[in-house]
C-alpha cells in the first residue's frame, strides 16, 4: 500500500443545530480536516461526537468519515450529510 504524503491537518470544533423553530437541540463534533498528496479524494473530514445526545432530534453517527476531491465539495457533502439527519451548520 502506498503512503500518501500529509500535507495540511487542522483540528477544530463542528456545532451544528437541529433545523426546527421549536427546538435547541445542538451537536457538538471534534473534527480534523486532512489534504494528503494524492490525485484521487485527497482530502477527508474526520469527525468524532463530544457532546450530549440530542433529547428528540435524531442523532447522525458518532465516528463519520468524509473523503472530497476539494473543500468546498467537502463542505457541500459534509451540509449533505447532516441535512439527511435534519441539522444545519452554524
Amino acid at each position: 500500500m502506498k503512503n500518501k504524503l500529509l500535507i495540511y491537518e487542522e483540528n477544530m470544533v463542528l456545532i451544528a443545530k437541529y433545523y426546527h423553530p421549536k427546538s435547541d437541540e445542538y451537536l457538538h463534533y471534534n473534527y480534523i480536516i486532512q489534504i494528503h498528496k494524492s490525485k484521487k479524494n485527497p482530502v477527508q473530514i474526520i469527525l468524532t461526537f463530544k457532546g450530549i445526545q440530542p433529547y428528540v432530534a435524531p442523532m447522525p453517527p458518532e465516528n463519520y468519515k468524509i473523503k472530497a476531491s476539494s473543500i468546498l465539495d467537502l463542505y457541500l457533502k459534509l451540509a449533505k450529510w447532516l441535512k439527511k439527519y435534519g441539522y444545519i451548520l452554524k
